[in-house]
């Protein structure tokens, strides 16, 4: 009888542990596992990207406490059992201390997530006078599961005469999501159109951020050479 009601809390455990790394359609979060053990958490030091969240399960006789040292999140986790910060730990990107019965000190790292953006036009000469549509792709990392569409954010077009010169700001455009059957082609549109009078090189950058921290990594496109003539 003993045994019975140990498989069948296993198989239980089981259940919730799936639902965690598995969440809904509508969820952009996937969990990442932590095992408390006699000895300590395991892994000591968990790497995550910003949309994935931790998850703690007991496999221990006794209770643990979780408790991070920014104030954010303090759990306890009886044995056999999951625990999760309600309400969050980390405020972006960083590196998250906590400790384990407030002696076994461990951490959790934030890393920024991967970010793309492309530009390109039809030609790389125009006569003097003439307007050329510069355009991109953006794409960004959007943790688990994936989306099916790209984000709308800026991207902004920087310009400069040579290579002799720094680049500056011309334009600040929004990037307009587009949907795909595949979520690893989801990506953004972007355009400018520009009417150089001179031989310019253009260069395309993301870096917007949430308000509550980084999420992304800065992004750059190549550089765009444009001949006047």
């Amino acid at each position: 009888m003993v045994r019975r009601r140990w498989l069948l809390a296993q198989v239980a455990l089981l259940g919730v542990l799936a639902a965690l790394a598995l969440p809904s359609s509508g969820s952009a979060l996937a969990a990442a596992f932590i095992s408390l053990t006699p000895t300590g958490p395991s892994p000591v030091v968990l790497t995550i990207p910003p949309f994935m969240y931790p998850v703690w399960t007991n496999q221990d006789s006794v209770p643990h406490t979780v408790t991070f040292a920014n104030g954010r999140c303090s759990i306890q986790v009886a044995p056999g059992a999951i625990g999760q910060c309600a309400n969050g730990f980390a405020s972006g990107v960083g590196d998250y201390a906590y400790t384990v019965d407030g002696k076994i000190q461990a951490s959790i790292v934030v890393a920024a997530d991967w970010r793309t953006v492309t530009l390109g036009a039809r030609r790389h000469t125009i006569d003097r006078g003439s307007s050329l549509r510069l355009h991109g792709k953006l794409a960004v990392g959007t943790g688990s599961p994936p989306t099916f569409q790209g984000p709308r954010m800026p991207v902004t077009v920087l310009a400069r005469p040579d290579r002799h010169h720094p680049f500056h700001r011309i334009a600040v455009v929004m990037a307009q999501p587009r949907r795909s059957p595949n979520p690893a082609d989801a990506h953004s549109v972007w355009q400018l159109r520009v009417r150089p009078g001179t031989n310019k090189i253009y260069i395309a950058q993301a870096n917007s951020q949430p308000k509550g921290g980084q999420v992304w990594q800065d992004a750059w496109s190549k550089p765009f050479r444009v001949r006047v003539r």
